[in-house]
């Protein structure tokens, strides 16, 4: 894993580092529990494997 070094972090503007810390905690919340991201790829396999189901005739030729 690669780290980012204080110097680095420190040579970025505060709304960058406000917005990095942001970003940090949305994936820390949406990987919190492994479960919900595991439910979360099968249903994303399963939706992407049905879409031939919900398209028209039109689209499913295209």
């Amino acid at each position: 894993m690669q780290t980012i070094t204080s110097q680095e972090w420190q040579s970025l503007p505060e709304n960058a580092q406000r917005e990095l810390h942001d970003f940090f905690l949305f994936l820390k919340q949406k990987y919190a529990n492994n479960q919900d991201a595991i439910e979360t790829r099968a249903f994303s396999n399963h939706s992407a494997e049905c879409a031939e189901d919900w398209l028209d005739a039109e689209e499913a030729r295209q």
